[in-house]
């Protein structure tokens, strides 16, 4: 007996892709209860998820169909599939850098505002300022995520990443859920609550992608026919792929990264005509990106600043190290992959007690991202204050201290001449903290008290921030997390070491990306396009390696437990030992619904009335012989 599919593929026949029916199958009765609907979390909301046709049915139609094409339909097939490669660079890009104005602008000038009135020794009203406007901002985000597009929380990454691997959630990649992932991302990363943008926007590259695969948004009514040419799953998951790429290549201004990044971590599936596009799409990207950073420096920009784009350029000059140090990398490795397990540990604990919150209403989820956004403000401002002040360093190399500006040297509460040093990283962007901290030649501008202190709170409160009801990434939490440990690290082994403070802060940032996210050659790649030094490639290879090894023997990354935790079906490329030993019957439950190779429209029309998926066994005789 021969046995396919109708509309589903096995690569995505997920536990229960076959549902059973309760009645007969010429009944007149709709089942009361599916049993077997597969659902996940998506923004909260448990939703019916369903599986794509993961690859195209080589069938006979379809190849008369391609016998049928002329040259030029062929032609435009190709060219169609460029341009919109084309498109989704330049969108994104342009996504990227207004997102990055957007923040840079919002936050400074609440930092600015809150920095003025401690000038005049108003510190009640500056605090009042600081929470208050962080408050508003998380209200915004939680608010238009809740009620607009809830499928915008989060960073979007797992969602993308099951999308890839062959499921479908609903609302994922809506031009709702675009437009809120965009607005959300901007205020909720403002509002000081340490999250990123780096996950938002791969997230929005992939909804980028998905709307200009389907011609745009049919629920607007903003289609364009011509843009309509992709009517198979696979064009449209490869588009998704190439999106994914350019939104990390805007966020980290990383082409070459973006592409490993949707290699490594995002597709299941792929060849060699995806790799050209994707790179082609981040090339773009890059080039776009490059254009109007240097529109930025002419100063039309505002608060954006001169570097832009969180591009740490701290190490082009040559960096020089020996054997000797090879056995402290070592360690922060196997230190960094610890914490990374231990981090991935709490957040799915974290996120499994938001769900259950979340489960009761929408009240209680933005009451739950209000608590968090007052917690945060009082910590971010009241921890300065149990720094002591430092002199002024005589050969700094800017101004000290830092007043109306980001820099190493934040006055915060200190008399003249002198500088917080905590401050420096807590009263600051996420981004220009990671600037400080991988800052070189500044071994002696930090105090050990005030790492320590700033490493704890950036690991606790990135775990907190992230389940909020708005957009939120992981991965500039993180990095400014391992900054802060491997800055740490190397002030204790300074006066035994070759290497800058500021590199161990570099190498930690890598450990904690290598311990919780588990991924290696994206994440090597996109550090060494961020420091803008190719010489630090060995020793970010070693403590990529040695923290993935370490964190494994505990967990699995953090995306996969997220995806766990949202109960979204996820199939590795390489089976278990024991589903070798599995048949089709192990796995589905009864009783079973087919059709026969040749079957009448009603009964067609009555089981795909009565079922909510769209996988069927299709046999060439009855059943049972």
């Amino acid at each position: 007996m021969s046995t396919n599919f109708i509309n589903g593929e096995a690569n995505t026949d997920y536990e229960s892709l076959i549902t059973p029916l309760t009645t007969p199958l010429l009944s007149s009765q709709r089942p009361l209860v599916n049993s077997t609907s597969q659902v996940a979390i998506v923004g909260a909301h448990v939703c019916p998820i369903e599986s794509l046709d993961y690859e195209i049915a080589e069938n006979d139609f379809l190849k008369q169909d391609w016998r049928s094409r002329g040259k030029m339909q062929i032609f435009q097939y190709v060219l169609m599939k460029w341009l919109l490669c084309f498109l989704i660079g330049l969108i994104v890009s342009l996504i990227g850098f207004f997102n990055n104005l957007a923040v840079e602008n919002i936050a400074g000038m609440k930092f600015v505002v809150t920095s003025n009135m401690m000038l005049l020794n108003r510190f009640g009203m500056a605090f009042l300022v600081f929470s208050v406007s962080n408050l508003i901002l998380t209200l915004v985000a939680s608010i238009i995520t809740a009620f607009i597009a809830p499928a915008a929380a989060g960073s979007g990454i797992p969602e993308v990443k099951a999308y890839l691997n062959g499921v479908d959630a609903p609302g994922i990649f809506s031009f709702r859920t675009l437009f809120i992932k965009i607005i959300g991302s901007i205020t909720a990363v403002s509002s000081s609550l340490l999250v990123g943008k780096a996950g938002p926007m791969v997230h929005t590259g992939a909804c980028v992608a998905a709307l200009l695969g389907q011609g745009g948004s049919k629920r607007f009514k903003l289609t364009w026919r011509w843009l309509r040419f992709f009517k198979n799953d696979r064009d449209r998951r490869d588009l998704v792929t190439c999106g994914s790429a350019a939104g990390i290549a805007a966020a980290f201004r990383s082409p070459v990264g973006g592409v490993l990044f949707a290699l490594e971590e995002m597709a299941s599936w792929w060849r060699s005509a995806l790799l050209w596009r994707s790179f082609f799409t981040t090339a773009v990207v890059a080039i776009v990106l490059r254009a109007l950073i240097d529109f930025c420096l002419s100063g039309k920009c505002g608060l954006f600043g001169k570097g832009g784009l969180i591009m740490f350029d701290v190490y082009s000059e040559s960096v020089t190290y020996h054997l000797i140090d090879v056995l402290p990398v070592l360690t922060l490795g196997a230190i960094g992959g610890i914490l990374g397990s231990l981090y991935n540990f709490l957040l799915d604990k974290v996120l499994r007690i938001y769900n259950r919150i979340n489960e009761k209403g929408v009240v209680y989820k933005i009451l739950l991202a209000c608590a968090i956004s007052i917690f945060t403000s009082c910590l971010l401002f009241g921890l300065p204050w149990l720094a002591s002040c430092q002199p002024c360093p005589s050969d700094a190399s800017e101004a000290c201290p830092t007043i109306g500006r980001s820099g190493n040297f934040k006055k915060f509460q200190c008399p003249p001449g002198q500088y917080n040093d905590l401050a420096s990283l807590i009263f600051n962007t996420n981004d220009d903290s990671v600037k400080n901290l991988f800052s070189k030649n500044t071994n002696f501008e930090f105090q050990y008290s005030s790492i320590l202190i700033f490493f704890v709170t950036c690991y606790f409160l990135s775990i907190i921030s992230y389940g909020i009801v708005a957009p939120a990434g992981l991965f500039i939490p993180v990095i400014v997390t391992g900054a802060s440990y491997g800055r740490f690290v190397g002030m204790l082994v300074g006066p035994h070491s070759n290497l800058d403070q500021g590199l161990y802060a570099v190498l930690g940032a890598a450990s904690f990306l290598g311990g919780s996210m588990r991924m290696t050659v994206s994440l090597c790649v996109i550090i060494l396009e961020l420091t803008n030094n190719l010489l630090l490639l060995p020793l970010i290879m070693l403590v990529l390696l040695v923290s993935k090894t370490v964190a494994d023997a505990f967990n699995s990354s953090i995306y996969d437990l997220i995806m766990n935790a949202k109960g979204f079906p996820y199939l590795e490329t390489h089976t278990e030992p024991y589903m070798r030993q599995l048949t089709v019957g192990d796995v589905v439950r009864g009783p079973l619904q087919v059709f026969q190779g040749i079957e009448k429209v009603g009964n067609i029309v009555h089981v795909l009335s009565t079922t909510r998926h769209n996988g069927f066994p299709v046999i060439d005789e009855p059943p049972g012989l």
